[in-house]
């Protein structure tokens, strides 16, 4: 049976990270990072800019999170917005998001606690 490619590009996944006190809740499609995403983040990188690097991955993946602002309202995702996240969480998310990508590793026996 045949099938879509507009279909194999709704793949979503939903992780948490911790940010202080609070979580953050994210929800990707694993599917956006595709290798014409992967140049583009080169030539970014190449130019040093790497907080653009951040927010065009984050563009391409991330389909919705519970970042709101001061009246509750979640904030949209684009590249505004993006723009004035600091660094270190753009990187956070980054991080959360290719982190969950990865294949699990062979387990040692035990499972980590959280905290």
């Amino acid at each position: 049976m045949p099938i879509r490619l507009s279909d194999l590009m709704q793949d979503t996944r939903t992780v948490t990270m911790a940010v202080g006190e609070d979580v953050v809740t994210l929800t990707y499609r694993p599917s956006g990072i595709t290798p014409e995403t992967e140049d583009r983040l080169e030539a970014f990188v190449k130019e040093q800019k790497v907080g653009q690097s951040m927010i065009a991955l984050l563009l391409d993946t991330l389909v919705s999170w519970d970042i709101t602002d001061d009246k509750g309202k979640t904030l949209p995702i684009n590249d505004a917005q993006l723009r004035k996240l600091p660094l270190a969480l753009l990187g956070q998310m980054v991080r959360t998001i290719t982190e969950d990508m990865r294949p699990n590793a062979p387990s040692g026996g035990t499972s980590a606690a959280t905290s």
